[in-house]
């Protein structure tokens, strides 16, 4: 897979994760870890996590500059984390590393990106979540904003760079040209947001906290109860997409005689907005919740799950990451895998064709290893980029993608193909309303389909149409797509696209070099593989929700469909390593990618932590595992609040000197252990100080003086945000209906690459003749006569 590619990495704690996801694909990574670091190969669980699978050296990039230089002339990737100046300081400037090695894939991975006004920020997981909006909408709404308590930006980070690498080597086949690649945390984990960072862009109100549950029009829907041995998360379907699970929920609660009959007719995918219309009241929604309340209560957590299986019910129990690896799901797929140092997690994808390797990493040198140039576009011999190329925008021109992916998971994937040049036809159908179309943000705030705000930044840049897929004439126009495209796309539940007729036997008969990959919670096989549901319900089983909480509270969760959000990096390697695979032989394949699993990467500190102790790692609020102070403390204004990081002792003395604690260094609280005895004092010391202050010169303050500090943004800040609109984030687009649509950009940002800039928000049907057309060469009779059928709807 990628086992021609040597990757060097002198990344730290915000990159490591990379370099770990291009090992596990079969590439050489040679980590260089400095001597004063090296006891963190033994003693810290996110070092141990994500050096599995690598070469790792102990040494200096400047005392060994000379073998450095000499191993980068070798390298086709460069990872590093330090910056721009550090690396210059290093003597690895961007010019010198291009005059070394004009081949060099360099990727840069910072917390706010290798330019811009914050480009020098100091900063840790917390002020970068921060500043990305996702710690303001998490946790409770009478309490500070909550982070995920083991680190997740470098993730989000790290996984964006993986991407970005193998999109950059195809671009060097064609071309034979190395680049620069910048990838900044913050904008990475925008995308944990649901599109909510565009409530600004698009008049959309802010988001606001909500654990446990939200209020719609002054009525509270409870997502979150309490079983006999734990807590559970449900989704209740007050949406359209949602009616069928809704009904079946209800039914189990009427059977149970926990709701009178009546309870059962109501009109499940209008309730949300007649919640909001006042239409349905507290009192009215009462029976209903108690009904479900009373349900949860009676049964033990194990049950639940068995149920929420069997009967396709949206019920998550609320696990711990112990819970999930040690589960009869992942037993039966065999994901904890064995090897001499112990136990480690499986693939983030299962390729039939071609296994993750999962490779064992030893130190080595590349100074009598030939070189492994990619061919380029001046080769002679097969085609090397295993589909047609074609002139056009991005290195992946010429790639065919038919994508029936939904939501966010599937959809976002495709949308980064659809950014550097492939050409994407997404199947949507006003008869099953995708969920992303049914929540905010919409334009100006109006809840309508058209308007949704996440469907046109998820899926712009592709080909929409509309297909009645339960229709002949409907499956016959797919069959005609299949037949033309290299990738095809789909997270139906498991057996649903076979019962259609398009599982990968049928399409592989149609197509035989067709790459299919199929995208769910739990997989394809195992006895949880029946799972339906969300994003949420994922998070809530692979561990996510468990870490998200203050150690006083129940688990709060963190926002959103979480593992839709991680999912969406793993989709879109898994189809960039499949084309890779299918460069060399030809061969198609099929790929079975489970959200849960591909999730548990983002948690591999934690799952590392239990698998070799028993014991899983809690919520810890903001605290952190390896510094202190760490917390989210309050400033001045209603729900304003900053998010301030010590990573050292030299910073605490500095916060000390600014905030006016002197007695703290006379008492000798100067060292790591002293302050986390104290931690309780010391955060209620900070929150008093900071309470009077104005955040954005606090925030100024504390970065004069090298702290990492950052306000948290919440999403309607990020619109005005400096640093994001210096990379581009937000994009104005037209729409045939409405103004002031907005998209989000790539968060990929290449020195030698642009992405293609979309034009169009997407509304149902609108490339309907054009693909019909153009991509299928359909004649106008045909296309006629599929409209008058209602086919295309």
């Amino acid at each position: 897979m990628l086992n021609d590619l040597r990757v060097l990495d002198l990344t730290d704690h915000f990159g490591l994760m990379c370099g770990q996801l291009l090992a596990d694909m079969g590439a050489d990574v040679q980590q260089w870890v400095l001597p004063e670091h090296e006891a963190l190969l033994r003693g810290d669980r996110h070092w141990q996590a994500y050096t599995l699978g690598k070469g790792v050296r102990i040494a200096s990039p400047v005392e060994e500059r000379d073998e450095l230089l000499a191993e980068l002339a070798r390298a086709d990737v460069l990872l590093e984390s330090m910056g721009p100046e550090a690396m210059a300081r290093t003597g690895l400037a961007r010019e010198t590393l291009a005059q070394i090695n004009p081949g060099l894939i360099h990727v840069s991975l910072t917390g706010f990106g290798a330019s811009g006004p914050k480009s020098d920020y100091a900063y840790s997981d917390l002020t970068v979540t921060a500043a990305s909006g996702h710690l303001f909408v998490t946790g409770s709404a009478d309490r500070a904003p909550l982070r995920i308590s083991c680190p997740q930006a470098h993730g989000h980070a790290s996984a964006d760079a993986a991407v970005a690498v193998l999109i950059a080597l195809i671009h060097r086949q064609r071309t034979g040209q190395g680049q620069h690649i910048d990838i900044s945390g913050q904008q990475s984990v925008t995308l944990a947001l649901l599109s909510r960072g565009l409530d600004g862009a698009v008049g959309q109100g802010k988001a606001e906290r909500s654990a446990y549950g939200g209020t719609l029009g002054g009525v509270h829907v409870q997502n979150q109860f309490q079983a006999r041995d734990g807590w559970v998360v449900v989704l209740q379907g007050i949406l359209p997409p949602l009616v069928a699970f809704m009904e079946r929920l209800m039914a189990w609660v009427h059977e149970e005689g926990l709701c009178a009959e009546a309870d059962l007719r109501w009109n499940w995918g209008q309730a949300a907005a007649e919640m909001m219309q006042g239409r349905i009241t507290a009192e009215d929604w009462a029976p209903v919740q108690q009904g479900i309340e009373a349900l949860i209560a009676g049964r033990t957590k194990a049950e639940l799950m068995e149920a929420a299986v069997a009967r396709r019910l949206l019920i998550a129990p609320v696990l711990t990451v112990g819970d999930l690896l040690d589960s009869e799901q992942l037993k039966a797929r065999d994901f904890v895998r064995s090897r001499p140092e112990g136990r480690r997690l499986g693939p983030f994808a299962r390729l039939a064709a071609s296994p993750l390797p999962l490779r064992e990493g030893v130190a080595r040198s590349w100074q009598d290893k030939p070189s492994t140039a990619l061919p380029t576009a001046s080769s002679t011999g097969p085609e090397p980029l295993g589909f047609v190329p074609e002139a056009g925008q991005g290195p992946l021109a010429g790639l065919k993608v038919l994508d029936l992916f939904w939501v966010v998971a599937g959809p976002g994937a495709t949308r980064m193909l659809a950014d550097y040049g492939a050409t994407v036809v997404h199947v949507e159908s006003t008869r099953r309303v995708d969920m992303v179309r049914n929540v905010p943000p919409y334009i100006e705030g109006v809840m309508d389909p058209e308007r949704a705000a996440c469907h046109h930044t998820t899926n712009c840049n592709k080909l929409n149409i509309t297909l009645d897929l339960s229709s002949v004439e409907g499956r016959e126009v797919l069959k005609d797509l299949l037949r033309w495209a290299d990738v095809y796309t789909e997270s139906f539940a498991p057996g649903v696209v076979d019962r259609m007729g398009f599982g990968y036997e049928a399409v592989k008969a149609l197509n035989p070099t067709i790459i299919m990959i199929s995208s769910c919670l739990m997989g394809q096989t195992g006895p949880w593989s029946p799972y339906a549901g969300y994003g949420n319900l994922a998070a809530a089983v692979s561990g996510f929700h468990a870490l998200t909480g203050h150690p006083d509270m129940p688990p709060t969760g963190c926002y959103g469909p979480y593992t839709d959000f991680t999912s969406v990096r793993f989709n879109a390697l898994a189809i960039l390593a499949a084309l890779r695979h299918r460069v060399r032989t030809g061969e198609g394949q099929f790929i079975d990618m489970s959200q849960a699993e591909a999730a548990l990467h983002f948690l591999a500190p934690d799952c590392l932590e239990y698998l070799e102790t028993g014991h899983a790692p809690e919520a810890l609020g903001n605290r952190d595992r390896l510094h202190a102070p760490s917390g989210v403390y309050p400033v001045e204004g209603f729900d304003r609040w900053i998010a301030i990081s010590v990573l050292n002792d030299q910073q605490w003395l500095s916060l000390c000197e600014l905030a006016g604690f002197e007695d703290y260094l006379v008492d000798g609280v100067t060292g790591l252990a002293e302050r986390r005895l104290g931690e309780d004092a010391i955060d209620e010391r900070l929150a008093e100080w900071t309470a009077s202050q104005e955040g954005l010169t606090l925030e100024a303050s504390l970065q004069q003086r090298g702290i990492p500090a950052h306000c948290v943004l919440d999403t309607h800040d990020l619109f005005h945000d400096v640093q994001l609109n210096h990379r581009g984030h937000f994009i104005g687009v037209d729409h045939r209906d409405f103004d002031g649509s907005v998209v989000e950009s790539s968060r990929l940002k290449f020195s030698e690459l642009s992405p293609r800039r979309p034009v169009s928000a997407p509304w149902f049907g609108i490339d309907n003749h054009r693909v019909l057309r153009d991509v299928l060469g359909y004649d106008d009779a045909r296309i006629a006569a599929l409209e008058e059928a209602n086919i295309l709807s």
